[in-house]
């Protein structure tokens, strides 16, 4: 029961340890004065300060022994003299302390108003020391008095409480927290010497710095312990500058969050780009590869709506994103990107041609080296991409078992020799169903930074990309689309080109329209398909379209065809009559066989191109038995090493010692190996070459 001003005869009751009739008496006894009760039910209330003081220090111990609430109803404010602290500085032990001796001085000063401040500090003593002090304030003696040990050594002291009520009176409740020696945060002399050695960019130790330190230090040298005290004081951000710079600083200071909660669909597209952390076969050469994928993700809803693939991020690269994402998401207000090559270049950010102008699309690049400020698309990248190469066997990611990676580099690297192919090494199709997968997955799966619903289950879960794209719907968003007629030339490369007699140069090529006859000595803009150079489109610089323009459109032949194949047709048969003359003179009796080249046609890049006939080469027909002039027995002056060897093949009779000595080492050297099928048609080949070649 909280103090009051005065009580009835049946509160006093348990007080005084009498029954209600007991107290009237003593109070007809003791004189006490009396008021009318309030409220309901009437009577008397005997007034407290008419009481005798052993009355109310009874009725003061009776209810410092009562678990009541420390702070009484009409509570008197203290005299604070000095501005008090803020309890929310301190520490939790010093708030904890310090609640607790507020406990104890708002006890007493409830006492004292009975029994003045002496006797209550008196009473609260006695009650501790006699057990009968109220359970709340037995516990909560060990917190107030803040002391190292337990049992008796934990108790109160007259001293102790008055130094209480002073510091509350004088100061509040903060005055009563404990006072403790915090850490010794004062920079030591040494400190900016050693600094300047430790706060570099290589990241020495601290027991490398300390080192170079003793070597230079000329005063007082502290011991390495004191250094790594010190330096545990010293906040992480000041700590490692210079030892660290830009964005590894970074991330170890404060940082603003942009909030997206205000952005509709296709406000703000980002993109970034990635190389794949997997292998797969190229798709035109079957090697292995490592593809580049760029991303285009809407800010507001999160959802990726734009995917490219290519050998590196260039401008083309880049521009097939953002074509995937105009034409499925719809054009954006604002591309936020960062300063790559891929996104800072002439095709996409040229104010006469560019593609953004044409799109009327706002670009904004990141500061450089800040890639903190395209974390939502950094984190997006490795949120699709990463889990999709884990999924490869081919997966080259960081997090792939080193072992397993060499295993799976030499197999592929062997079924590719051997077979041209590798079953661990997934066709640019198979990664293409992936990664669409991955994009369809992503897009579907709850994202923590958009909005919170129930669904259906009764579970609470964050919206996916997709459902909150289409929560938009009924509240008034239509996506600008692409207009349907110039799907494909709006999003084509343009350049500038000057109109000369309805020609265009672009490339090292000329393209020709009647429609550019008008346009002599104009500029245009000139639209180019990346895979296609048969023809281009050409345009006004005010955007009307004006022509296709075709590939050498205006060439023709600069004779009839009909003349120039039977010019080709005489002269392929005087070539051949002279070659089978020449052929006659080396091997009298050969004929020449010409085969039959039958018409193919070659599928190009650009168009289909009938194939040039193969060049016509003799065969000569060896099968038929030679024809070989007689020799005369007489030894001839020998011109060459062959004619030699092909007399004494046919004149062994004549040989002698010297000629048997150079017919051995003649049949071992290359000379004769080049030659051996020529003297085997002629029957004098040596016998035991191929035998000499096999050892």
């Amino acid at each position: 029961m909280a103090l009051q001003e005065a009580y009835t005869a049946s509160e006093l009751a348990p007080f005084l340890g009498i029954d209600a009739r007991n107290v009237r008496e003593r109070a007809k006894r003791e004189s006490w004065r009396s008021r009318p009760r309030k409220g309901r039910g009437g009577g008397n209330e005997w007034l407290v300060t008419s009481m005798p003081s052993a009355t109310r220090e009874a009725i003061a111990s009776a209810l410092m022994a009562q678990d009541a609430p420390a702070v009484p109803d009409p509570a008197p404010a203290p005299a604070v003299q000095a501005p008090a602290e803020s309890l929310g500085r301190l520490t939790q032990h010093q708030r904890e302390t310090a609640l607790a001796r507020l406990a104890f001085v708002r006890e007493i000063e409830r006492a004292a108003a009975m029994i003045g401040k002496e006797k209550a500090i008196r009473n609260l003593l006695k009650a501790l020391a006699d057990g009968s002090l109220a359970p709340r304030l037995s516990e909560l003696v060990s917190v107030a008095n803040d002391r190292f040990g337990s049992g008796e050594k934990r108790g109160l002291s007259r001293r102790r409480l008055y130094e209480w009520c002073s510091l509350f009176a004088s100061g509040g409740d903060a005055a009563l927290a404990p006072r403790h020696q915090g850490k010794d945060m004062a920079v030591p002399a040494w400190a900016p010497a050693f600094l300047a050695i430790w706060q570099r960019p290589q990241k020495p130790s601290i027991a490398d710095a300390y080192r170079q330190f003793a070597d230079e230090c000329t005063g007082t040298l502290p011991s390495i312990f004191a250094v790594r005290r010190f330096l545990e004081k010293v906040a992480a951000p000041d700590r490692e500058a210079g030892r660290a710079t830009g964005n590894a600083l970074l991330k170890l200071r404060p940082y603003k969050r942009r909030r997206t909660d205000e952005l509709w669909p296709t406000d703000v597209y980002t993109a970034d780009g990635t190389t794949f952390d997997a292998e797969i076969q190229h798709p035109l050469h079957g090697s292995p590869w490592k593809p580049e994928i760029t991303l285009v993700i809407d800010v507001a809803t999160r959802r990726c709506v734009g995917l490219a693939v290519g050998e590196a991020e260039n401008a083309f690269t880049v521009l097939d994103a953002l074509r995937v994402a105009c034409l499925w998401g719809g054009i954006p207000c604002i591309l936020y990107t960062d300063n790559g090559p891929g996104y800072k270049n002439t095709l996409m950010a040229s104010e006469a041609s560019g593609m953004l102008a044409r799109l009327d699309i706002e670009l904004r690049n990141s500061i450089p080296g800040r890639p903190q400020g395209k974390g939502l698309m950094e984190r997006a990248v490795q949120t699709i991409c990463v889990p999709a190469a884990k999924r490869l066997a081919s997966c080259s990611h960081g997090d792939m078992d080193q072992d397993a990676g060499k295993k799976v580099f030499k197999i592929t690297r062997a079924g590719l020799k051997q077979h041209g192919k590798s079953p661990l090494l997934p066709t640019f199709e198979a990664f293409k169903t992936a990664l669409l997968d991955r994009v369809d997955e992503y897009n579907a799966t709850p994202h923590r930074s958009l909005p919170r619903v129930v669904d259906a289950s009764g579970r609470r879960r964050h919206l996916t990309p997709d459902e909150y794209w289409h929560s938009f719907g009924p509240r008034g968003f239509a996506a600008l689309p692409v207009p349907e007629g110039i799907r494909d030339e709006l999003f084509m490369p343009g350049i500038p080109r000057k109109v000369r007699n309805g020609m265009v140069q672009l490339f090292n090529a000329t393209y020709f329209s009647e429609d550019l006859a008008d346009f002599h000595g104009d500029y245009v803009e000139v639209r180019y398909d990346i895979w296609d150079a048969s023809r281009v489109y050409c345009w006004t610089t005010e955007g009307a379209k004006i022509c296709a323009a075709e590939l050498e459109g205006n060439a023709m032949d600069y004779f009839p065809m009909a003349q120039i194949e039977a010019a080709r047709e005489r002269r392929a048969t005087g070539r051949i009559a002279r070659l089978v003359e020449k052929v006659q003179r080396v091997a009298p009796g050969a004929t020449v066989l010409l085969p039959d080249a039958p018409s193919t046609h070659t599928i190009m890049a650009d168009s289909i191109v009938k194939a040039q006939p193969l060049p016509v080469k003799p065969v000569l027909d060896l099968q038929a038995e030679p024809t070989v002039p007689e020799l005369s027995t007489r030894r001839p002056v020998f011109t060459s090493m062959q004619d030699r060897y092909a007399w004494l093949m046919h004149n062994p009779d004549s040989w002698t010692d010297a000629d048997r000595k150079w017919v051995a080492g003649y049949v071992t050297s290359d000379q004769y190996a080049d030659l051996h099928t020529y003297f085997e048609a002629r029957c004098i080949a040596w016998p035991g070459f191929e035998q000499q070649a096999r050892n």
